[in-house]
């Protein structure tokens, strides 16, 4: 289900604009695609950052622009702290997109208790309708011994239709055997490493004596 984002038509572009809304605020926005010309928009800062927290791809547009919309591109300042634009891409309700997918894992790894869990694959594109968005995809791990993998093709929620644009046999996880680093022991009487600027003490007494 879509989440209603409200946004008001802008009447003036540029940085000053843009610097005047985010103090008001608000958040400078671009509507585009689908043949139609591009439009300047504000969207209401805190239902934005709702929006993302909860994990929406796909929103419902109400006010000055309306249908359905891809959040295509968010950009942050640098401490990721507060946004500055975002730019939404007109879609049509039953006509797919092409979106990338955060990927998760479920479960706990038998595999884990001699060995480590790699995940290799952290997000995958997929081709879907605008409904049917999901906000992250899973692979479930309980099965996952030493030495196993767990790929494309065992992704457990992809949504009915949809299609993922990867190799099925590409991997997602994998438990591996840990790797232990041999300990190097100086042997007895092994001089410790000189550090670089520190004097030894053999140095220092020859100092003290001819200071004295």
């Amino acid at each position: 289900m879509s989440e209603v984002l409200h946004v008001t038509k802008r009447t003036s572009v540029g940085t000053r604009s843009s610097i005047h809304l985010r103090r008001e605020g608000n958040v400078p926005a671009v509507l585009y695609g689908h043949g139609k010309d591009p439009v300047s928009l504000s969207l209401p800062a805190e239902e934005f950052r709702a929006t993302l927290r909860h994990g929406m791809k796909v929103v419902e547009l109400d006010g000055d622009a309306d249908g359905q919309a891809l959040l295509q591109e968010v950009q942050w300042d640098t401490f990721f702290q507060h946004v500055l634009h975002v730019d939404l891409l007109r879609v049509v309700a039953g006509e797919k997109i092409k979106l990338s997918v955060p990927l998760e894992t479920r479960g706990s790894a038998p595999g884990a208790n001699d060995g480590v869990v790699e995940q290799l694959l952290r997000e995958i594109e997929i081709e879907v309708v605008p409904a049917e968005v999901p906000d992250k995809l899973y692979v479930n791990i309980n099965q996952l011994e030493l030495e196993g993998t767990l790929t494309v093709a065992d992704i457990e929620n992809l949504p009915e239709g949809a299609t993922v644009l990867a190799d099925a046999t590409e991997t997602i996880v994998q438990c591996v055997a840990r790797t232990e680093e041999p300990e190097e022991e100086l042997a007895v009487g092994d001089a410790e490493p000189e550090v670089i600027g520190q004097k030894s003490e053999s140095s220092e007494a020859s100092d003290e004596n001819s200071d004295g």
